[in-house]
């Protein structure tokens, strides 16, 4: 009879141990969902602990300069949980004394975002371009065409975002510098010399959370 006792009571007390980790894991699994939105709590079905897996996330964010320059730059950005790899193209076209300009180049940005920094719904994004192909094309105002494809340049941005379900709405600054040189004559032997110059822009833009 005793020994029908004892194992009543193991079998109680495991019931109860296996329903009090259960409801453990359950509790720390919801209070880290709602601490943190840079990825999304799991619960391994075996080991019963609680893992983070990443968060993927696409961006696209555009900015005009002013409608008079005619300055614009486009992101395309995608985010594996914190580390961002974008590319970014800016154009510019504009009339200085009688001198037309059309230029763009191409950079490619890299990023980190900090999931949690202002509350559970906003990011914080901070990341650095490098600019690799571009062209410019330079109409004198004597019609002569000067063009060049070597530049270089780098840039930093910001970028704040909130989210609402899988989407974000994204409000950014960007800063870019460049340069062109080595521009020659289509009709002589010409040079121009170097263009060099720097923008800074706000963008906003929209993205997906999964």
């Amino acid at each position: 009879m005793s020994y029908l006792r004892f194992g009543i009571l193991l079998l109680t007390l495991l019931i109860l141990s296996d329903s009090f980790s259960s409801v453990l894991a359950q509790s720390i699994y919801d209070f880290k969902r709602q601490g943190t939105n840079v990825g999304q709590q799991i619960m391994d079905p075996y080991t019963k602990n609680i893992k983070l897996t990443p968060k993927i996330r696409f961006r696209y964010l555009y900015g005009p300069i002013n409608s008079d320059s005619q300055a614009t730059r486009s992101t395309s950005t995608i985010i594996w949980d914190r580390f961002g790899l974008g590319q970014s193209v800016f154009k510019f076209k504009t009339s200085i004394s009688g001198d037309m300009y059309d230029l763009e180049n191409t950079s490619i940005d890299l990023s980190y975002t900090f999931g949690d920094t202002f509350g559970d719904e906003y990011t914080f994004t901070l990341g650095s371009s490098a600019v690799y192909s571009g062209k410019l094309t330079i109409t004198s105002s004597e019609s002569e065409i000067f063009n060049s494809s070597n530049v270089e340049g780098s840039g930093y941005f910001t970028v704040l975002g909130f989210e609402y379900g899988i989407f974000e709405i994204l409000l950014g600054y960007q800063y870019i510098r460049y340069a062109f040189i080595e521009l020659e004559s289509e009709s002589s032997s010409t040079n121009w010399g170097s263009v060099r110059n720097s923008r800074g822009l706000y963008v906003t833009g929209i993205g997906l959370a999964f």
